[in-house]
């Protein structure tokens, strides 16, 4: 029975189920960022997709975001992440979404919440059934000071 159990919350949460709409692949992203998870966070892109992490200007795939978002894990914990003024427009197998975001994250060695606020804008693809990133960019603003 409890290897039943096991299966059956193992399915739930396998990517495979996660991606079946442009929604569900932002909802499976948000909680891999709650979740401190580099490994579900890189099994939303393609394998040629685009990303632009905060920490490099550009990277390619899930290897990029594994490790950029891996290290960032290392040295923080995720508390929230929080998306407002989003849009997400479908066209047939392509997919946009944009908006803006709150991170709120500790650091491991103690000190003062990390805020991050920023944009974002993400361009989807239905691949063999499955939604994935093909393009996913983050920026902040400019400082006014």
């Amino acid at each position: 029975m409890k290897t039943i159990a096991f299966l059956v919350l193992l399915l739930m949460h396998c990517p495979i189920f996660a991606f079946e709409s442009p929604q569900a692949l932002q909802d499976a992203f948000v909680d891999a960022m709650r979740s401190n998870d580099a490994e579900g966070l890189a099994a939303c892109y393609t394998e040629d997709a685009v990303n632009f992490t905060p920490d490099k200007m550009m990277g390619m795939g899930p290897d990029s975001a594994r490790s950029s978002w891996g290290a960032f894990f290392e040295e923080f914990t995720v508390t929230s992440v929080e998306l407002s003024e989003d849009q997400l427009v479908v066209s047939g197998d392509m997919a946009a979404a944009w908006g803006l975001f709150t991170i709120r994250a500790e650091p491991k060695a103690g000190g003062e919440t990390l805020v991050m606020q920023g944009r974002y804008l993400d361009v989807a693809q239905e691949r063999d059934g499955k939604w994935l990133y093909i393009a996913d960019h983050a920026s902040f603003p400019m400082p006014s000071e």
